[in-house]
C-alpha cells in the first residue's frame, strides 16, 4: 500500500511541534507509515497542501498537528469531492487535540497504531452555510464544534506563544482576561423545529463532547449517531461563568445549572443583529446568519474502534 501522505504544521501547540518533529518522523518511518510529507507555512496553507495531495492521487491523509490542522485537510478533502474515498488521520501534536481525545487516540503512538492498523470509523461532520468578511456565501465543515458569542471570542483571543504551556491553561487564562467586558449579546435560534429569541453568552453545536482540551462542553456527543448537540448557554454573570468552566471539567456538571440549556438536533439556524463570527473547531471561519447541519458518515477517520460499552 502507498503510504500516507503527512500535512505537517511545525507552528502548532506555538511552534513546539517544530521542536517533536525529527523524532516523530523517525518513530513514523520506523512503523513504515510515512511517505511524502510538506510543511505548512501560514493559516490555510493546510488545505492547499491536502488538495495537492489528492490531485497527485493519495488516498490518506494523516494532519501533524492540532484541531486546526485537521479542519483544513478535513475541508480540503470533502471541498475535492473525495470524502467516500480518501481516509484521514491525524497525529496529535497541537495546543488543541480534542479530535484525537474524543477518538481514543489522545497520544501520538495512540493515533500511529491506529494508522498502522488501517481501522477506519464513519464519522459524521457537521455542515455549515454562512457568509465571509464581504458578505458572500461560504460552506465549511466541522469535527468539533460550530459556536458563535463570547467562548469562541476567548479562542480566538489566545496568543500563540501560549499555546506550548497546555491544552486548557491558554484558553483559561484568556477567559480570566475577558471577564471584565460585556459577555452577552441577542440571538435567533432555530433548533429543527423550535425558535428561540433571547440574549445569550454563546451557542454552541457539537459534534463530539470535547473542546478547550480538557473541556466537557456536550456530555454524550458522538460523532457517529447523525446528531448535533446544540448548548444555549444564557447571558451568565461572571461567577456562573466561571462555575460553567469548571462544571465541564468535572465532566459536564454545567448542563445541571440554569441557564444552560442542552438540546439534539439535525438542522440549526443562528443569526444576531450584531455582526458575530464563527468559530469552526477554534478556527475563525465566516459570519452569521448561518445554517448548520449533520452530515452522517460523511468522512472516512482512522481511529481505534469505538471501546464496547460494558455489560
Amino acid at each position: 500500500m502507498r503510504p500516507p501522505y503527512h500535512v505537517v504544521n511545525l507552528r502548532s501547540r506555538g511552534g513546539d511541534t517544530a521542536r517533536r518533529w525529527p523524532r516523530l518522523f523517525d518513530a513514523l518511518a520506523a512503523r513504515g507509515i510515512i511517505g511524502d510529507y510538506a510543511l505548512t507555512r501560514s493559516r490555510g496553507h493546510g488545505y492547499e497542501l491536502a488538495k495537492n495531495a489528492l490531485e497527485q492521487g493519495h488516498d490518506t491523509i494523516i494532519a501533524v498537528g492540532g484541531d486546526g490542522t485537521i479542519f483544513e485537510v478535513v475541508n480540503a478533502v470533502i471541498d475535492a469531492g473525495a470524502a467516500g474515498s480518501v481516509s484521514i488521520g491525524t497525529i496529535p501534536m497541537g495546543s488543541g487535540k480534542d479530535v484525537a481525545r474524543c477518538l481514543n487516540m489522545y497520544r501520538p503512538p495512540q493515533a500511529m497504531r491506529a494508522i498502522q492498523e488501517g481501522h477506519v470509523r464513519d464519522i459524521d461532520v457537521g455542515r455549515v452555510e454562512a457568509v465571509d468578511n464581504h458578505g458572500r456565501p461560504l460552506v465549511k465543515h466541522f469535527l468539533l464544534e460550530a459556536s458563535a458569542g463570547w467562548v469562541p471570542e476567548i479562542s480566538a483571543a489566545v496568543p500563540t506563544g501560549l499555546k506550548r504551556f497546555g491544552d486548557t491553561f491558554p484558553y483559561l487564562l484568556s477567559a480570566a482576561m475577558k471577564l471584565a467586558g460585556p459577555m452577552g449579546r441577542d440571538f435567533i435560534v432555530q433548533v429543527d423545529n423550535d425558535f428561540y429569541d433571547g440574549r445569550y453568552n454563546t451557542i454552541s453545536v457539537h459534534n463530539m463532547e470535547y473542546w478547550g482540551g480538557d473541556l466537557r462542553a456536550a456530555p454524550g456527543a458522538r460523532p457517529d449517531d447523525g446528531l448535533l448537540d446544540v448548548i444555549r448557554w444564557a447571558d451568565l454573570g461572571r461567577r456562573a461563568v466561571l462555575s460553567a468552566v469548571q462544571g465541564q471539567r468535572k465532566g459536564g456538571r454545567h448542563l445541571c445549572m440554569d441557564g444552560v440549556d442542552h438540546h439534539q438536533a439535525r438542522t440549526i439556524s443562528l443569526a444576531s443583529g450584531k455582526r458575530t463570527a464563527l468559530d469552526l473547531d477554534g478556527e475563525q471561519a465566516g459570519y452569521l446568519p448561518a445554517r448548520i447541519s449533520v452530515v452522517p458518515a460523511a468522512i472516512r477517520f482512522l481511529a481505534p474502534p469505538e471501546p464496547r460499552a460494558s455489560a
